[in-house]
This record gives C-alpha cells, structure tokens and sequence, in this order.
C-alpha cells in the first residue's frame, strides 16, 4: 500500500511539471541562454562546471542564444629540484583558447592559467597534488576566461 501511495505521489508530480527550486539547467550545459560545449578530461569538466556558474547571469549585449566552444591544454613543469634530482616544487598551466558565437556574431580569445605547489615525498602525494593543483587551475582559467568574454563584448 505504500508503494502505490508513494507511486502515485511521484506521479503527480512529475506530471505538475515540478522543477527543484535551485536547479539551474546546468546539466543540460545551459547557463541561461549561452551553451558551453563539452570540454574533454576531468579538467575539462571542472572549466565548463566553472563557465556555466559564471556565465549564468549573462553576457552584456547579448539577448540571444550563444554557443561558446572552448580548446584546452595543461602542461606540467617541475620548477624546483632537491640534489638528488626529486622535483620539490611543481607548475601547472591551463591554457584555452575560446570561440563564442552568438546572433552570426564571432568573439574569440585566449586566456591562462598557472598554479604552482609542492611536491611531497611520496607519489601519491604528488598525484593528489597535482590533481588539486589542476582543478584550481581549470577554475581560474573559467573564471578568466568568462572576465575576458564580458570585457570584449561591454566594449562593443
């Protein structure tokens, strides 16, 4: 009996057309009315996670439907040796490059981003590491990236 109770009040409400109170549509890789293409790698995810936050409030001078695609790179640099030759301190550099088109209007760019950290003694410190370390950098990148976009475009 509680089952078919339970049944039932899903039912009616999938049926209202209820929509949680905070969903954002950003599962659909929507934010408002610009969508941000797929980005490969769990990087990847992080910049477009980044972008749809950012970009959920919309773009100056721009009322219609946007596509934005963006490229992205990530190289590792060890900056810092001890004297056995054991990397110490490390770098990481997101760069991408960005295409909006919005109303057969082009907008394009380029933006990056460095973060650096150090470099434990045990490997899988240093994986973690450098995971933490390109997350923070795809989020700073996005945040750059969705900066430039609102300058070029209050400029026109």
């Amino acid at each position: 009996m509680r089952h078919l109770i339970a049944i039932a009040a899903l039912s009616l409400i999938a049926a209202c057309g209820f929509q949680p109170v905070y969903s954002s549509g950003f599962n659909e890789g929507r934010a408002g009315n610009i969508t941000v293409e797929k980005i490969d790698g769990r990087a990847g995810y992080e910049l477009r996670r980044t972008l749809l936050q950012e970009l959920a409030i919309g773009l100056p001078n721009v009322s219609e439907p946007a596509t934005l695609s963006v490229k992205l790179s990530e190289s590792l640099s060890r900056l810092t040796f001890e004297t056995d030759g054991a990397a110490t301190r490390s770098s990481i550099v997101s760069s991408g490059s960005y295409v909006l088109n919005y109303g057969g209007k082009r907008l394009s760019g380029r933006q990056e981003a460095e973060i650096s950290f150090s470099v434990p003694d045990s490997p899988y410190g240093d994986i973690a590491n450098q995971t933490g370390a390109s997350t923070r950098a795809a989020r700073q990148l996005g945040k750059k990236i969705a900066d430039d976009i609102r300058l070029k475009l209050s400029a026109d």
